[in-house]
């Protein structure tokens, strides 16, 4: 009788992970990379601030390779099922895959909503337990797809040629169409649109995004509401990213900042701002993680300065990832009070309170 009810509680146990995977996977707050082909690149992906990556390859063997490097460097995938589907289910077990990829761009390629959905059908129907996701290429489209798999991606790349402004707009107008609750990874510009023009003519003036504008675009989709973020990609003109090393270090400065706030994303409470609303200035969010308040603040506007609130420039805030430890001095002086210039982020931390972290630590006991 001992050894039957040993063997129902490990059964019990293993559903219960086994249904835990998807969750813990809807939960997290993924920092990943397009444009993934080797194993060899993980290791640096990895070091680099990243813990996920999406990959175009749909061969098995080389999808078994990434999956085995990947678990050996703690990293998760996303990637397609569409060759893995004519084989068994097994063969991918214990692959850290947080979503299947359906689709790329639907709405691009002018693929019905009946068509993505028996595709999300056909895999549901071959692995019913892993999540699965596509991306957009506008917000608009949500309303179209937004009921099919379990998290929507959108990639908007706005620069140089649109305000950077929209990538906020697009994450609304998504957000909009979603079912309650369904999670939105924002992939964020990390390309040259100019690798795609053949055309010198065409191609002046356009340019990669530098790291205040990557920054930028990672935080104003925090604040929108994505629960992810992906940069495209790691491939650029036959090479990678890695070949460029200026380019690479402005994106690798934007992973590990995100990297540093992905515990506060996660597992933060979000709470009040701290100062009153602003409609027409400064856009916020703010989270409060292990007796200590966090505070994102963004200027949208591309032209004009935001005032930002006397609450948040007295000794009680620190900010992060940053050279200087006074507000002020990252700020630009307006006659008496301090502002973020256009496209400027900033990223604030509370002294501890101490109360509060006895609270919690008594909690944790």
């Amino acid at each position: 009788m001992k050894v039957g009810l040993a063997v129902v509680a490990a059964l019990l146990t293993a559903c219960s992970a086994l249904h835990r995977g998807p969750e813990t996977a809807r939960s997290r707050f993924p920092i990943g990379i397009y444009g993934v082909t080797d194993p060899g690149q993980l290791e640096r992906i990895k070091r680099d601030g990243f813990d996920c990556f999406h990959t175009y390859d749909v061969d098995p063997a080389r999808l078994a390779a990434l999956a085995a490097e990947a678990r050996r460097q703690g990293m998760r995938m996303v990637i397609y099922p569409n060759q893995l589907r004519d084989g068994a289910l097994v063969a991918t077990r214990g692959w850290p895959i947080d979503a299947w990829y359906l689709q790329d761009e639907p709405d691009v390629v002018k693929m019905s909503s009946a068509t993505l959905r028996a595709l999300s059908e056909t895999t549901r129907a071959w692995d019913p337990e892993r999540l699965q996701t596509f991306v957009i290429g506008q917000g608009a489209p949500a309303s179209v797809y937004g009921e099919v798999g379990d998290i929507l991606m959108l990639d908007w790349y706005p620069v140089p040629h649109r305000p950077m402004e929209t990538v906020a707009e697009q994450i609304d107008l998504a957000m909009k169409a979603l079912p309650p609750g369904k999670p939105l990874w924002m992939v964020v510009q990390a390309y040259d649109w100019a690798d795609a023009v053949k055309d010198p003519v065409k191609r002046r003036g356009l340019r990669f995004p530098n790291h205040s504008e990557l920054r930028f675009m990672a935080y104003a989709s925090v604040v929108h509401g994505a629960r992810g973020i992906f940069f495209f990609t790691l491939a650029k003109q036959g090479r990678t990213l890695f070949d460029f090393p200026e380019l690479w270090q402005a994106v690798a400065r934007a992973a590990q900042e995100l990297k540093g706030m992905q515990p506060i994303f996660e597992r933060g409470r979000p709470i009040p701002l701290p100062f009153a609303p602003q409609p027409e200035g400064l856009e916020a969010k703010a989270w409060r993680y292990r007796g200590r308040d966090y505070v994102v603040l963004l200027n949208r506007s591309g032209a004009l300065d935001r005032e930002l609130p006397k609450a948040l420039l007295g000794r009680d805030w620190k900010p992060l990832y940053e050279a200087r430890r006074d507000p002020r001095d990252l700020l630009k002086p307006t006659g008496g009070s301090w502002s973020l210039r256009p496209y400027q982020v900033l990223v604030l931390e509370s002294r501890p309170n101490w109360l509060r972290r006895a609270a919690l630590l008594v909690l944790l006991r």
